[in-house]
C-alpha cells in the first residue's frame, strides 16, 4: 500500500496566492480608513480650533429703566489670546457708524451706559457672559480704550474682560450741554477710541495669606487674662539699694586730720 505525502510546497504557494489578494483587500481598506480620517479632521476639528483662538466682542447702551434690556450687536473679534505678544483686535467694518447710531439713541442720557461684551464659549445667553461698562456720555471725547482680558484659573481661557476709555474727568462727571459736540457728528474720526485700542491678558493671582495673631490666654470664665504690671527699677532693685544704704551707715567714721595732729603732738612732750 502506497502512501502519498501532500506536497507540502505546493500547499504553500496555493495559501500565498491565495493570501496576497486578502491583503493587498486589507491595505485598501486601511488606506482609504487614513484619508477618511484626514478629511475628517481637516473638516471639523481644523475649524474648530481656529474658532477657538478667536473671541468675539458685542456691544450695546445701556440704560438702567430699559425693560427688557437692547441686545448686543457684534464689535469685532480678538485673535489669539494665547499670548500677550499676539494678541489683537478686528473690528467690525461698520464699528464707526455703530458708534455713532448707539450714541444717538441716548445722548441727552447721563445715566446711559455703553457696554462691552465678552462671547462665553458660543453660549448664547446674553446674561452669561462677561460686561464691562461706562458711561456714555465719555465716548466722544476718548481717543483711546483699553480691553482687559481675565483668564480662568481652571483652563486658561479668557472669561470675563474690562474696558476702559480715556481720557475721562477725575471726578467721572459728564460734560455740560455746552461742552458736548453736536448731535450731528458727536465723534470724530481721527479721534475714534478703537484708532488705539491696547489687548492685554491678566493671569489670576492668588491674595497673600493672612498673618493671623496668636489669641490671648482666657481665664475658666472665659476673660482675657490680664498680663502682670511691669515691675519698676525701684521695685526691683529695694533689696540691694537697703543693703548698700545699711552698709553706709553701718561703717566706721574715718578720724579727722586736727585729731591726728593732737594725738602726736601730746606724745612727744611727755618724753
Amino acid at each position: 500500500m502506497e502512501i502519498q505525502l501532500p506536497d507540502m510546497a505546493a500547499t504553500g504557494r496555493n495559501q500565498s496566492a491565495s493570501s496576497d489578494p486578502m491583503k493587498q483587500r486589507w491595505l485598501r481598506i486601511s488606506l482609504i480608513r487614513m484619508l477618511l480620517s484626514y478629511l475628517l479632521l481637516g473638516t471639523f476639528v481644523l475649524p474648530l480650533v481656529r474658532a477657538q483662538s478667536q473671541l468675539r466682542l458685542f456691544h450695546r447702551v445701556y440704560q438702567p429703566f430699559d425693560d427688557p434690556p437692547p441686545t448686543f450687536t457684534l464689535r469685532g473679534v480678538v485673535h489669539d489670546p494665547s499670548s500677550s505678544e499676539l494678541v489683537r483686535v478686528e473690528h467690525s467694518e461698520t464699528l464707526a457708524e455703530d458708534l455713532v447710531e448707539l450714541y444717538e439713541t441716548a445722548e441727552h442720557a447721563p445715566e446711559a451706559l455703553y457696554q462691552v461684551a465678552l462671547e462665553r464659549d458660543g453660549d448664547p445667553d446674553e446674561t452669561q457672559w462677561g460686561i464691562s461698562s461706562v458711561k456714555l456720555c465719555h465716548l466722544p471725547k476718548s481717543n483711546s480704550e483699553t480691553l482687559v482680558l481675565h483668564l480662568s484659573p481652571h483652563d486658561g481661557k479668557p472669561y470675563t474682560l474690562d474696558y476702559f476709555i480715556a481720557p475721562i474727568p477725575h471726578d467721572g462727571s459728564c460734560p455740560s450741554l455746552a461742552e458736548a459736540p453736536a448731535a450731528s457728528s458727536p465723534f470724530s474720526t481721527s479721534s475714534l477710541p478703537f484708532n488705539n485700542s491696547a489687548v492685554t491678558l491678566r493671569s489670576p493671582r492668588s491674595p497673600p495669606l493672612l498673618e493671623l495673631r496668636t489669641p490671648p490666654p482666657l481665664t475658666p470664665q472665659g476673660e482675657v487674662v490680664q498680663p502682670i504690671p511691669e515691675k519698676s527699677f525701684i521695685q526691683k532693685y529695694w533689696i540691694y539699694i537697703v543693703i548698700a544704704l545699711g552698709a553706709m551707715i553701718l561703717a566706721p567714721a574715718a578720724p579727722e586730720e586736727g585729731q591726728q595732729g593732737g594725738s602726736g603732738q601730746g606724745g612727744g612732750g611727755s618724753r
